[in-house]
């Protein structure tokens, strides 16, 4: 599967203070370094072509946030409220995602590394082209997918939620795949390795002697 990375600068001018930036929504082609904003509560932000790099965003609201051809590099958003989002051609590197709120968000060619996913809601989500490599998705939403190529990766889908969500053609054979949330038919024509078949019998109920 390929996935378009973002279009994107490593040369770009410093932003100054994010929070002004975000405020004003003109956080274009602009560079973000270990900045702190938390609680604020944004609406309507727009993001293209920026990197962020050791920044905070924490237990905020940015509600309809949009993100286009930018790369977040070990920020932290735990517990932020990002519902209704759109990010397209972006990055997430090394950053957490825990107990953050994407629910109904709308994600796009879109690539996370050695991130962790922790009980990132992401329900109702439109998902095209986003891979998951080296995550740590435990206890994560991602209930009633809309969706078309997936990739996980040695990732960690332990007490995942995946309700509703038909995970045909996945491929989770390098994943950590223990106590999934589904029905069973959400299974149907998923990849897994031999040694997964006895995670997963019990929710298509079988009994293994």
């Amino acid at each position: 599967m390929k996935i378009e990375m973002p279009r994107i600068s490593e040369k770009l001018p410093d932003g100054g203070d994010l929070l002004t930036a975000l405020e004003r929504g003109d956080a274009e082609n602009l560079l973000f370094k270990n900045q702190m904003i938390s609680g604020e509560i944004l609406e309507d932000v727009e993001i293209k072509g920026c990197i962020f790099q050791n920044c905070r965003i924490l237990g905020g609201r940015l509600t309809r946030i949009s993100a286009w051809d930018s790369s977040f590099r070990s920020c932290d958003f735990s517990n932020c409220v990002m519902e209704d989002g759109y990010f397209q051609r972006v990055e997430f590197l090394g950053c957490k995602l825990t107990g953050t709120s994407s629910v109904s968000s709308v994600l796009k060619n879109v690539y996370l590394e050695d991130c962790s996913c922790r009980m990132w809601n992401l329900s109702n989500a439109t998902m095209k082209t986003v891979g998951f490599n080296r995550c740590d998705c435990t206890s994560a939403v991602f209930s009633m997918w809309d969706r078309k190529n997936i990739s996980f990766y040695e990732s960690r889908f332990s007490g995942c939620n995946f309700f509703k969500t038909p995970l045909k053609d996945i491929d989770f054979s390098t994943c950590s795949i223990d106590g999934l949330m589904l029905s069973g038919e959400e299974l149907k024509g998923a990849v897994i390795a031999a040694h997964q078949a006895q995670e997963l019998v019990g929710l298509l109920g079988v009994k293994v002697k």
